[in-house]
């Protein structure tokens, strides 16, 4: 357990590098309601959300 928290940073970190790399915006987002975010995902035990990631395309600046 000692390394999950590690390991879903350095993941987090890699998307966001990635997303970025191909001209994607992308923002993490660590507040949020743990109980309706794993509903919504259907995810069950063990498993629980860590961090939530908005990838998308970024305005331009000319919108």
């Amino acid at each position: 357990m000692r390394y999950v928290y590690l390991e879903a940073g350095a993941a987090a970190q890699n998307l966001h590098l990635q997303a970025v790399a191909e001209g994607l915006g992308c923002v993490w987002v660590g507040g949020f309601h743990d109980e309706a975010t794993a509903d919504i995902l259907e995810l069950r035990s063990p498993l629980t959300p860590l961090i939530l990631i908005c990838v998308g395309y970024p305005l331009s600046g000319t919108e």
